[in-house]
């Protein structure tokens, strides 16, 4: 939700003519730092303030990556649509290489558009293929992790021949007749 907020500025009241403020101060790296420490200090969701901070800010910065990669062709076109990266300062920053084709938005019939359908089959496709990719590298390092990790042995359930060297000549001559208990240990391995 936090990387969608960006675009709340779509919401606006209809008095602005063609979303006037779409890709404004909203998508601005102020207001990602700002957003981020407002809703740390509502909801924590990392154990310090810092990490929750850093959790914040990527979910909402995300949003203003893939923006500067936005435009109306795809590849190295200079096409894109350029977002206020440093507001109040009212330069716009975009990539020459334009890796998302952008949605239009302008009205209803826009919105609807075949272009948009593509661009959204797109998205989907490069992103779902980018997620899966993240999510299996994920579930190995979990795995891993898992499987990694020694069991950890209870100390009374373990065996006589379990013991270490050292110990078994006492272990002998504690329980009697050292020469028959050797022989046990000895048929046991």
């Amino acid at each position: 939700m936090l990387a969608n907020a960006p675009d709340l500025d779509l919401f606006l009241p209809p008095g602005f003519p063609n979303n006037a403020l779409h890709r404004g101060f909203t998508h601005s790296l102020t207001i990602a730092i700002l957003i981020s420490l407002a809703l740390n200090c509502v909801w924590r969701i990392a154990p310090s303030f810092w990490r929750s901070a850093i959790v914040y800010f990527t979910a909402y910065g995300s949003h203003l990556l893939i923006d500067l990669f936005t435009g109306t062709k795809i590849g190295w076109t200079n096409s894109g649509f350029g977002i206020p990266l440093f507001w109040p300062w009212p330069q716009k920053f975009s990539s020459p290489l334009i890796l998302i084709l952008g949605i239009r938005h302008k009205d209803f019939a826009s919105l609807f558009s075949l272009d948009n359908l593509w661009a959204g089959i797109y998205e989907t496709l490069t992103f779902g293929a980018i997620a899966a990719v993240g999510f299996v590298l994920w579930k190995r390092k979990l795995k891993s992790r898992i499987l990694g990790k020694p069991k950890l042995k209870s100390r009374t359930n373990r065996s006589t021949s379990e013991a270490p060297a050292h110990l078994l000549p006492n272990l002998q001559y504690q329980k009697g007749e050292p020469s028959t208990h050797l022989s046990k240990l000895q048929d046991q391995e």
